[in-house]
C-alpha cells in the first residue's frame, strides 16, 4: 500500500472511530452495571481499535467490528471483577445483548429515531435525569444531592422512565410500520 493510500485509510478509520464514540460509550454503559469506569473502558477499546486498525477493511461495518472488540473487553473486565468477588452479568447475558447490538442497522436507526421522539415528550427534568444517568460519569447520589431528592426516589423515577420509554418506542415503531407497511 502506498503512503497516500495508507494516509487516506487512516483518515477514514479516524472518521469511523470518531463517529461511533457515542454509540460505543452507550453500549459499554448498557453492559456495565452502574456505568462505573465506562469512559476508561472506552479508552482501552479505542487503543485496541487503533492498534488493530490495519485489520479493519474500510467500507465494511465499523460498528459491528468495534462492538465485537468492546465485547471482548467487557468479558475480560467481567472476569477481573469476578476474581475480586463482585457480582456481575454472566457471559450468556453479555453474548445475548451483544448479538442484539449487531442487528439490522436500519432497524437500529428506526429505534434511535423513535427514542428521540419519545425523549421529546418527556418533562425537561426527566430528560435531565436521564441525561445525567446515561451521558455523564457523575453518580446518581451526586445528582440526588444537587436536586435535593433521595437516590431511592431517583432510582424509582428512572425505572418508570425506562418503562415508559420502552412502551413509547414500541408504539412509535408500530405506527411507523403501519405507515410504511
Amino acid at each position: 500500500m502506498s503512503a497516500e493510500n495508507d494516509s487516506a485509510g487512516s483518515e477514514e478509520f479516524v472518521k469511523e472511530l470518531t463517529n461511533h464514540q457515542t454509540a460505543m460509550l452507550a453500549y459499554i454503559r448498557s453492559l456495565c452495571p452502574g456505568g462505573s469506569g465506562a469512559r476508561d473502558l472506552l479508552q482501552e477499546v479505542n487503543i485496541t481499535l487503533w492498534q488493530k486498525r490495519d485489520a479493519f477493511e474500510i467500507g465494511t461495518n465499523f460498528k459491528a467490528w468495534a462492538f465485537q472488540t468492546i465485547r471482548y473487553h467487557l468479558l475480560n473486565h467481567r472476569r477481573k471483577l469476578v476474581s475480586k468477588g463482585w457480582l456481575v452479568f454472566d457471559d450468556d447475558l453479555i453474548d445475548r445483548v451483544s448479538l442484539d447490538a449487531d442487528g439490522d442497522p436500519e432497524e437500529l436507526e428506526e429505534r434511535h429515531l423513535a427514542l428521540r421522539e419519545c425523549l421529546k415528550k418527556l418533562r425537561p427534568q426527566d430528560r435531565d435525569l436521564l441525561h445525567h444517568r446515561y451521558a455523564t460519569d457523575a453518580s446518581l447520589r451526586e445528582y440526588a444531592m444537587a436536586t435535593r431528592r433521595s437516590s431511592g426516589t431517583l432510582k424509582a423515577i428512572l425505572f418508570n422512565l425506562r418503562a415508559a420509554l420502552k412502551r413509547c418506542i414500541e408504539r412509535q415503531l408500530c405506527e411507523a410500520k403501519k405507515l410504511h407497511g
